[in-house]
């Protein structure tokens, strides 16, 4: 726990100024970054992906990420598949391997590649004017970060002060009915902050349902990393971040719950 709470504290005011105040170079680097840890983390969870595997899917996920974040180039991801299951064509082994390793690497690309390409769209619209301080871009992707955030801290503290029923055991076992529900009031405060002061241009009803949109969809981001621990047997997708496990740990309810405030900026 103070572990946790000591890599958080760290952490936030870095994540905050690069959000809202650093060259956009900056921000997509980090990113990138972020998305081949994710990537790579994923994929380390099966035992059977071989390490030629892992150094390919990186830049594939990269080229993913740059061409669903820039929306020009839409058929770069329709490429990209088929790249990597001729690499999985290349002296593949068994064809039991050569199949789990063409699942894997396709989990990975859709998952964790497109969904951080989303974030990157989501940034790209800094050069958009929100009306208050900061522009649509930064504004939308801190409020992202908010309202999952929010609702992790806020399910965290409920499920182990008033947890009773089990919300899914065969998942996550320690997750509880009155943890999702915390973080879920949680993601409505986060929202209705966001609003206030990052997202002007949304009435105070729309950050409030911002809020339990992105919460919700958050939650279901992080029941499906935790399906795929429970599949591998694995209690965290990696060790970079202290107290919180890897990047995915820490970021699958932002990636998950990106397209859901990306709507909210496009159509509100």
């Amino acid at each position: 726990m103070a572990q946790r709470l000591i890599t958080g504290f760290i952490l936030a005011p870095i994540l905050i100024w690069t959000v809202l105040f650093a060259p956009k170079p900056v921000f997509f680097v980090l990113l990138g970054l972020a998305a081949a840890q994710g990537v790579d983390e994923l994929v380390r969870m099966y035992a059977d992906i071989r390490i030629r595997d892992r150094v390919a899917l990186v830049p594939l996920a990269l080229v993913t990420l740059v061409a669903v974040g820039a929306r020009e180039f839409w058929l770069i991801p329709a490429v990209v598949p088929v790249a990597w299951l001729g690499w999985c064509l290349i002296r593949p082994g068994t064809v039991e391997a050569a199949g789990k390793r063409a699942e894997i690497g396709m989990l990975s690309l859709a998952y964790v590649a497109t969904l951080f390409g989303v974030i990157v769209q989501l940034f790209s619209l800094a050069a958009v004017p929100a009306g208050g301080r900061f522009d649509i871009g930064r504004g939308a992707v801190l409020s992202l970060l908010i309202v999952v955030f929010c609702g992790d801290t806020g399910a965290y503290f409920a499920g182990r002060s008033l947890g009773r029923h089990k919300l899914y055991e065969l998942i996550s076992p320690k997750k509880t009915l009155e943890g999702a529900l915390g973080g879920l009031l949680a993601s409505i405060i986060g929202g209705a902050i966001a609003q206030r002061y990052l997202m002007p241009q949304l009435s105070v009803v729309q950050g409030l349902l911002l809020g339990a949109s992105t919460g919700i969809v958050g939650q279901i981001g992080d029941l499906a990393e935790s399906l795929f621990k429970r599949a591998t047997g694995t209690k965290d997708s990696g060790g970079l971040l202290p107290g919180h496990g890897g990047i995915l740990d820490r970021l699958d309810g932002v990636i998950f719950a990106a397209p859901v405030v990306l709507a909210w900026v496009l159509f509100h």
